[in-house]
């Protein structure tokens, strides 16, 4: 692919991406605000387990094997033997996900009691309900993740990157306009129509791939064999990962009305500054991490991480401390509303003081894992996420008694702490030395300024108290203050500890500045 056209498609990606992220927060926002942190979220969420764990199983191994498979059938055979494949592989995972969510229909009651087996009553009935309702999705999830392969892998990125769009727009519709008179239902039935709204997005992409749906079956198909061969590790590591997701639902089941409601919102928080700026930041170092590998030059790599994890801290650590001092407030003025009542918050709240504790490690997992990727070992991250999900789990159990919904957090962010650890510590003598020295240096200086600011954050609010309450607009924007102040102390707090991160920000910001000075007529300048 040609740079300007891999630009294009990137730049395509990442602003479908931000629109998609900012409709799914909108669509856990009005979940929240119809049905609040209720028997009936806790229902749904529980029901949509199963599909939805196909889809990050599944649907994300079908996809990464389907591509390198599909291309090269294409090199060596030619356009009619890829087409086959792809028919085969299609009609193949159409019967396979047909089957189960036929055998799902029948045993929905045992699936609800082995998930939540703290269900009981009208809810236990709810849950098995919207589970028959939702099953339908393993279908077009399944189906989804083969078109998606097919179109990524002839270079026609627009039509996966805006199915979010339609989906979380027909879900928003659903539970808005249907939640008050059908209940959690509507959402239910939304979800359907959204999953099969992204199969008819992607029907434009597939004409101009010229794609011929035909009828056939073919098992020894040579990327058949080659699929089922590679697919198998991968669904191993991704069904480990989901594994603790589970085992998370199944124990809060027996916890307060509302508890999973509160983990999923708590979560839906959290994730925030990594969505925004950790995946912004390991996006750019991976092809750097590539270069240094592919020229075996470890020296390189070292530094490239080291600075890698400076930055990271610098942008992810005072978030944390963001998120745990203002936790209340921000869950309030980004949920709190119609059946979202203040029980709800203090919940959602509770689950984000323990989630937050683990934002570091998970920015940095993200990042080390890359490291290894560009040392072509995807082995090792993938044995050490299925362990830490053995230690998640164990933590699960030992948590959940003295600290409820928060243990399960709590258990999250240490399990992925302990990922993390040992995922530096294996790299550490494969690479001849991290600069651990570097980044300590680095994360003390960060601890003092995001500590600082912490400081400065809660005195800040504390006065804005009484002005917070004259009602929500008010809040919102005392909310506003303080964060933006909480962020100008920081950034002074960083220079005055001669962080070479927040220089390297303002140079950025400055070259920025200019860039949109000289887009400006002259005419305006000359004005000013």
């Amino acid at each position: 692919m040609k740079k300007d056209r891999l630009f294009k498609a990137a730049g395509i990606i990442a602003a479908a991406s931000i629109l998609s992220k900012i409709l799914g927060y909108v669509r856990e926002a009005s979940i929240a605000a119809v049905f609040g942190a209720s028997r009936a979220t806790d229902a749904y969420l529980v029901a949509s387990i199963i599909p939805w764990m196909l889809f990050a199983v599944v649907s994300a191994a079908l996809t990464m094997t389907l591509i390198p498979v599909f291309t090269k059938r294409l090199y060596e055979a030619g356009e009619e033997a890829g087409e086959r494949f792809i028919n085969s592989l299609l009609n193949f995972v159409f019967l396979f996900c047909l089957v189960m969510a036929g055998l799902g229909a029948l045993l929905a009651p045992l699936i609800v009691r082995i998930v939540a087996p703290g269900f009981r009553g009208e809810t236990f009935a709810l849950t098995v309900f919207l589970t028959r309702i939702l099953l339908p999705v393993m279908i077009f999830f399944g189906i989804q993740a083969v078109l998606t392969g097919l179109l990524q892998a002839r270079e026609r990125f627009f039509w996966p990157a805006i199915v979010g769009i339609p989906f979380n727009i027909i879900m928003i519709s659903a539970v808005v306009l249907g939640g008050k008179r059908y209940g959690i239902a509507a959402a239910a039935v939304g979800m359907v129509l959204a999953t099969l709204s992204q199969l008819l997005i992607m029907a434009p992409g597939l004409a101009r791939c010229r794609f011929r749906y035909r009828p056939i079956l073919n098992l020894r198909d040579p990327g058949m064999i080659q699929v089922g061969r590679l697919i198998v590790p991968i669904l191993l590591a991704t069904g480990a990962g989901q594994l603790g997701l589970v085992v998370d639902r199944m124990l809060a089941s027996g916890l307060a009305e509302g508890s999973i409601a509160a983990l999923n919102f708590g979560n839906l928080v959290t994730q925030l500054p990594l969505g925004i700026f950790s995946v912004a930041v390991t996006t750019v170092l991976y092809p750097t991490f590539a270069q240094y590998a592919a020229a075996q030059d470890l020296a390189g790599l070292r530094r490239a991480l080291v600075g890698g994890v400076r930055v990271i801290l610098f942008l992810i650590l005072p978030m944390t401390v963001g998120l745990i001092t203002l936790r209340e407030p921000i869950v309030r003025v980004l949920l709190e509303r119609g059946a979202f009542d203040p029980r709800a918050t203090g919940m959602t709240a509770y689950a984000v003081l323990f989630f937050s504790v683990g934002l570091i490690p998970m920015a940095l997992r993200d990042a080390v894992n890359r490291v290894y990727f560009s040392l072509q070992d995807t082995l090792t991250p993938m044995l050490l996420g299925i362990g830490a999900v053995a230690v998640n789990i164990v933590l699960n159990l030992l948590l959940v008694k003295p600290l409820a919904l928060g243990g399960l957090a709590l258990s999250t962010s240490l399990a992925t702490g302990f990922a993390v650890i040992q995922l530096l510590w294996s790299l550490r003598r494969r690479l001849g030395g991290l600069g651990g020295r570097e980044m300590l240096d680095g994360f003390w200086r960060i601890s003092v300024a995001s500590a600082v600011m912490g400081l400065a954050v809660v005195a800040l609010w504390r006065s804005l108290a009484g002005l917070a309450a004259g009602g929500t607009l008010l809040y919102a924007g005392c909310l506003g203050i303080t964060i933006c102040a909480g962020g100008v102390i920081y950034g002074i707090a960083s220079f005055v500890l001669r962080l070479p991160e927040a220089e390297l920000f303002l140079q950025f910001g400055r070259r920025l500045a200019w860039r949109l000075r000289a887009m400006l007529p002259r005419e305006n300048i000359s004005h000013q």
